[in-house]
């Protein structure tokens, strides 16, 4: 339990900044009061996303399983934020995301060389389709790196009886201070030089209706790190893989 109320914090903190934002931002939109009822899933589950550089911890922890729409305010697992106004299929939004990408190194002395948990804001749009849902995120770091993440992502909808499938592709972009901070070598002697790197991910998102509001879901992903991070000496690995399991109750 103690590793899962640092995540309820931050999220805690990140939605009431997003409660406090959405009424007037949603009102300039029109007259009509926002539906302010909860709609999606809450639960939880147990996250497994371990850091491409070697780290002293696997990355695997419990989490809240959020996803869910509240008005303007929405929680899409580690994403969070408010609809600012509508465009297209979708909407203009503000976005924060919770990344657990802070690491202590394998081999650092006590206490040199941690890096922290980046604290992204940006803006983006979620473009839902009949052909399926493109997404396209920019982020900068407000915590220690100052980069930059830019996310592109394409994601379909197979239903399957009880099961639905959600395959996902697309390519996150790190700039080269994010890359520097987290995947940079900070030895003297090191000829390293970081620089921006384009990661290519494909995985799926699968939701199995149980009984009643019951779900269980399960992710799992799989990136191709670009030749930037493969050649850090801090990288020892080309692909990262990352997967989540929950139970979430359904709120309509």
């Amino acid at each position: 339990m103690t590793t899962l109320l640092p995540h309820l914090r931050r999220i805690a903190v990140r939605l009431s900044l997003w409660m406090l934002l959405a009424p007037p931002l949603h009102a300039q939109q029109g007259d009509t009061a926002p539906d302010l009822r909860l709609i999606g899933d809450i639960g939880a589950g147990v996250n497994a996303a371990p850091t491409a550089a070697s780290a002293q911890s696997n990355g695997v922890k419990p989490i809240p399983y959020l996803n869910f729409d509240y008005g303007p305010v929405f929680a899409r697992i580690d994403t969070f934020g408010v609809k600012l106004a509508p465009v297209g299929a979708g909407s203009v939004e503000l976005l924060t995301r919770v990344l657990s990408d802070g690491y202590t190194p394998r081999n650092a002395a006590a206490g040199t060389a941690h890096r922290a948990d980046s604290l992204p804001l940006g803006v983006g749009t979620l473009q839902v389709t009949p052909v399926g849902a493109l997404m396209a995120n920019f982020y900068h770091d407000l915590g220690k790196s100052k980069g930059n993440l830019i996310d592109l992502m394409y994601a379909a909808e197979l239903p399957l009886g009880a099961l639905t499938l959600y395959p996902q592709v697309g390519i996150e972009h790190r700039s080269a201070a994010y890359v520097r901070y987290y995947n940079g070598d900070d030895s003297a002697n090191s000829l390293y030089r970081a620089g921006a790197s384009n990661n290519t991910f494909a995985a799926v998102f699968v939701e199995m209706h149980l009984s009643g509001p019951w779900y269980a879901n399960i992710n799992v992903r799989r990136t191709w790190l670009g030749k930037t991070i493969q050649n850090s000496p801090r990288v020892q690995r080309t692909t990262l893989d990352t997967s989540l399991v929950s139970l979430s109750y359904r709120f309509n």
